[in-house]
């Protein structure tokens, strides 16, 4: 594992020598204009009712869980799972603090531990990417989701990422290297064809362009370029 902790190790959060770094990364990619309005088009997809059960998974800590909470109102039950302990812990020492009805747990993402037809809406964002099965993930959120309720995923196409530099040969390497460090960095346009494969109805598809501000690019880009220069000393 590199000295640094790398956005393509969301699997191994616990495992890092710094695992705050994974929330503090998750927080500030709330930041961008593009990822709230995403949120909200997704919001929107689901149409919430109050009283309708859902699952966030891959919830990190928890951000997205507490946007809906007003929307589910009292009689609705809120559901994060996360693979991290720390990310868990994280989310329900922030629902402590907010003081809101919701519960979060550790779980594998690729075998969700409910019964089937359990969730009236399940839902995942920026999660998929970086599972080894993201197939077998949906499949599950299709399993635990009644018949005729809502399954929303949103992901990156990570080759579709542009960076301004005089330097094309060095800017290529960057965008290139960077999408395959993600486990699976084509992941947002296979979306579709994974849910048809797994028998989901796609009712929609909603394509969403981010500006990255420079705080979250030194982020998840920082620590990839000294991934990059590591090896180019090493080789």
């Amino acid at each position: 594992m590199p000295d640094q902790p790398h956005t393509n190790l969301f699997d191994h959060v616990d495992r890092s020598h710094d695992p705050d770094f994974f929330i503090r990364f998750t927080d500030e990619a709330q930041k961008p204009a593009a990822i709230a309005a995403s949120k909200q088009v997704i919001l929107n997809r689901i149409a919430l009712t109050p009283g309708d059960a859902v699952l966030d998974v891959g919830c990190g800590p928890g951000t997205d869980v507490f946007d809906m909470v007003d929307l589910v109102g009292p009689s609705g039950r809120l559901v994060g799972i996360d693979a991290s302990e720390v990310m868990i812990a994280e989310a329900r020492r922030r629902a402590e603090h907010r003081g809101v009805p919701v519960t979060f747990e550790v779980g594998d993402l690729q075998s969700l531990p409910y019964p089937d037809a359990t969730f009236d809406v399940c839902r995942a964002a920026r999660v998929l990417e970086h599972l080894p099965d993201a197939r077998r993930a949906l499949a599950e959120m299709a399993r635990v989701t009644r018949p005729g309720g809502r399954v929303a995923v949103f992901d990156f196409d990570w080759d579709t990422l542009i960076i301004d530099h005089p330097d094309k040969e060095t800017t290529r390497t960057i965008v290139l290297t960077y999408s395959d460090s993600i486990r699976i960095g084509w992941i947002g346009r296979q979306l579709p064809r994974l849910f048809i494969e797994t028998h989901l109805e796609v009712l929609s598809v909603d394509a969403v362009q981010v500006f990255v501000h420079y705080s979250l690019a030194e982020l998840f880009l920082g620590t990839h370029l000294a991934v990059l220069q590591n090896n180019a000393l090493t080789k």
